[in-house]
């Protein structure tokens, strides 16, 4: 009787092995990048345990990016994602995101399939889809790389990703600091970015609006 019911937990948990959106999030999620609570429950608060990559055509790690040169992100996990949703948001020069605004664009490969990645089309008629990627499946991943460009200089920009290990088991709108780029026509330019900023964006605001009055 034992070995039955040890047997049938062990498919019940096999089965629910899986994300609700197995082929993607939701296109409601394309501008907040929050997912469902009634799905998900509330995000993990822990540090998230993966690794961002931002990687030039030698192979470099870099954080300034050429109009029209093509760069790598490579996403590693250091325990398996199923979901996960990656934008590149636009930023000002102490790195506060712009509202929702998004830039260049990603470039879809053959390697996708391999890696479980689509675009998230949420509006056929334009080519502002193309600033969204999402997971394609909801098979276990360890690393999912895809390419990016940008056609032109577009300012600081942050990487933006939400990140699921499970249904409930998520890192919300996590803002790596490797994620974070800026134009090669800045190099050797002043930028004050406080670090707290890819932390708790709010809490950065405030430290900001207090140095300003000292």
């Amino acid at each position: 009787m034992l070995l039955i019911l040890v047997s049938v937990t062990l498919w019940f948990c096999s089965v629910r092995a899986f994300l609700t959106e197995n082929s993607g999030f939701h296109c409601m999620t394309r501008h907040s990048m929050r997912l469902n609570r009634a799905v998900h429950g509330e995000p993990q608060k822990t540090l998230p345990p993966f690794e961002f990559h931002f990687v030039d055509t030698k192979g470099h790690d870099t954080s300034y990016y050429e109009p029209g040169k093509i760069y790598t992100i490579r996403l590693i996990g250091f325990v398996h994602f199923r979901g996960f949703l990656l934008q590149a948001r636009l930023t000002n020069e102490n790195g506060f995101l712009l509202g929702s605004l998004k830039g260049g664009r990603f470039i879809e490969s053959k390697n996708w399939e391999t890696f479980g990645v689509r675009m998230q089309k949420c509006d056929r008629r334009s080519l502002s889809w193309q600033d969204s990627v999402t997971h394609s499946n909801d098979s276990r991943k360890f690393i999912v790389q895809v390419e990016w460009t940008a056609d032109r200089e577009i300012g600081a920009v942050q990487f933006l990703l939400t990140i699921a290990e499970e249904d409930e088991i998520y890192w919300e709108r996590w803002r790596p600091q490797t994620g974070f780029i800026m134009p090669t026509s800045w190099r050797g330019k002043h930028i004050n970015i406080i670090q707290e900023v890819f932390n708790d964006e709010k809490a950065a605001f405030l430290q900001l609006a207090g140095s300003s009055f000292t």
